[in-house]
């Protein structure tokens, strides 16, 4: 670039041109990235590799997790005992939610399995394994880096300026609350979430390190490798975001694919509602509903537990995921940051309310930062929310929770259509009652207590 004599002025009203038009491209880029895409919905085997040639709608067989069947057990029963009457054998077992992974015997279907434990009285639910993924993964939503990552960066969006996050920060930051994050895992020593992190689990290795992986491998055959590495990091960092003092909690039930089974999600639910989770985030789903996964949800409710879920990226009303279907939890749609519908995001009547999930910036392995779009990254700016009340209000249910968030929703804007619940998430209207001014200070404006 040569240098011109234009005057200072001019020039730097030329280069304020151009930044922020690479900033609009950045953001078109990445919401390109995150349109509702044909996807195959028969979910493949990660933590354990199946061998041989894809069929023709690209599993692959022996299916290591397909191949099982999931039941609960009723209260009492010998799983052992309940196994050997079948010739089956006992996969793996989350004991306090009495559910189990079967094998079947050798020339026994999974199907013939499943019939005849559902008519055993000593078996509550039965049906095959499976898999769930970040809708991210599913229709091929990938982190972008546009080169300007940075904490201030991150904080300085314009998703954090449209919720109203600062005014919300008046009044908790979360301070107490243990939140856990369900994905891919994470990265302990990212310089902004290793002060939060208190921790997890791996039930892909089978450990209790929970540090995000790459598989190096397309374990999924969608033609892409580790495509939802840093996923779980990413959720993590916009929880921390809303809620900076809230503890989190990492527990990887996803792999690099952005694929775990049934038997692990139900496991890691429950290991975090053991290990003091007041927030749960669960930014994955099926379009198969699980009995199994479903009870679970229902304990957690029961406890007192906020469970937060995607409501997916397929960009209609149908099909609807699971467990964004169940009663029990508040399943988020994504808008972008001036309110509008994001393209992709699933909508409809089980959708409790929208929250921004196009190219948000947060966190990402290495100490890096990158845009991701998707409903993912809208279910984590509730849970965080969550958070913020549940430090204000320990004892309030997700119903109370959602009904403070609900009053204080902004309208969709253009909504053509497209329900959202009670609207989108303010943040700062949703905490407002709760600010409370010094002696010394004025009160807090009404104007902050109303809807945007």
């Amino acid at each position: 670039m040569h240098r011109t004599s234009r005057p200072r002025q001019q020039s730097l009203g030329i280069r304020t041109a151009a930044i922020a038009a690479l900033l609009v491209l950045v953001q078109i880029l990445a919401l390109s990235c995150s349109r509702s895409l044909t996807a195959t919905t028969a979910p493949l085997a990660s933590h354990a590799r199946a061998t041989g040639a894809p069929n023709a709608i690209g599993t692959l067989p022996d299916d290591p997790v397909e191949g099982e069947v999931v039941i609960t057990l009723a209260d009492g029963v010998d799983v052992s005992e309940l196994a050997a009457s079948y010739s089956a054998s006992v996969v793996s077992q989350v004991s306090d939610a009495h559910a189990v992974a079967l094998l079947p015997a050798a020339g026994q279907t999974v199907a013939d399995l499943q019939q005849q434990l559902s008519l055993d009285t000593r078996v509550v639910s039965a049906e095959p394994n499976g898999w769930l993924e970040t809708a991210e993964a599913r229709q091929q939503s990938f982190a972008f880096d546009d080169g300007f990552g940075s904490p201030s960066a991150v904080a300085g969006q314009p998703a954090v300026a449209a919720v109203h996050l600062d005014q919300a920060h008046v009044a908790a930051t979360g301070r107490g609350v243990t939140v856990a994050i369900l994905d891919t895992g994470i990265d302990p020593n990212h310089p902004d979430l290793r002060g939060a992190y208190a921790g997890g689990v791996d039930f892909v290795a089978g450990d209790l390190d929970p540090t995000e992986e790459r598989e190096q491998r397309d374990d999924d055959l969608d033609g892409h490798v580790d495509e939802a590495f840093g996923h779980g990091t990413h959720v993590a960092g916009i929880i921390h975001l809303v809620a900076p003092d809230a503890r989190l909690l990492a527990v990887r039930v996803l792999d690099s694919d952005g694929r775990g089974s049934l038997l692990d999600v139900v496991a890691g639910v429950r290991w975090a509602m053991e290990h003091g989770a007041k927030v749960i985030n669960l930014s994955l789903g099926s379009l198969t509903k699980s009995d199994a996964l479903q009870r679970t949800l229902e304990d957690a409710r029961s406890a007192g537990v906020a469970v937060v879920v995607a409501a997916g990226n397929w960009g209609d009303d149908k099909p609807v995921e699971f467990p964004a279907a169940s009663r029990h939890v508040a399943a988020i749609g994504a808008v972008d940051a001036t309110d509008r519908p994001a393209e992709f995001s699933s909508f409809g009547d089980n959708v409790a309310l929208a929250a921004p999930g196009v190219a948000v910036r947060s966190t990402y392995p290495g100490g890096e930062y990158r845009l991701w779009s998707g409903t993912s990254m809208s279910a984590p700016f509730v849970a965080g929310t969550c958070a913020l009340l549940a430090e204000t209000h320990p004892d309030w249910s997700i119903d109370q929770m959602l009904a403070r968030i609900g009053a204080a929703a902004a309208p969709v804007r253009e909504p053509d259509g497209v329900k959202f619940g009670a609207g989108v998430l303010d943040i700062g209207a949703a905490l407002a009652p709760d600010v409370r001014p010094r002696a010394d200070e004025e009160p807090v404006p009404e104007v902050l207590r109303q809807r945007r």
